[in-house]
């Protein structure tokens, strides 16, 4: 497991599993790019959870929007540009009374790492 120690090569191995048609793998893919890259704010990374923000399977979105907000952990507008994004993204499912519960949680839960 050399990509622990370099955070930045993560993204290239998970690209692949991101774009799987099976909804647990990309949940999984999501969640291990977040915990591998976690406050590093890695464009890459970020690269690849965008296109999964608005996934059709709800545990998929909610497993992207925590992990955006483990890889953008203390970073400011400054250092990461996608944190503002990121943060109206969050506060928009939160605000929407029609999505899903479990996309909501995780906005929930990723607004508050955001700003841990």
């Amino acid at each position: 497991m050399r990509t622990i120690r370099t955070p930045e090569q993560f993204p290239s191995v998970v690209t692949l599993l991101a774009e799987s048609y099976n909804p647990h793998v990309r949940c999984g893919a999501a969640m291990a790019l977040g915990l591998a890259c976690a406050g590093t704010g890695n464009r890459e990374a970020i690269a690849v959870l965008e296109p999964m923000l608005n996934d059709a399977v709800n545990y998929v979105r909610q497993g992207v929007l925590i992990a955006s907000a483990l890889i953008c952990i203390q970073h400011t507008e400054a250092t990461c540009p996608k944190v503002k994004m990121f943060r109206e993204h969050y506060m928009k499912v939160i605000g929407d009374k029609h999505d899903d519960v479990m996309a909501k949680f995780g906005a929930i839960l990723a607004h508050g790492i955001l700003d841990a």
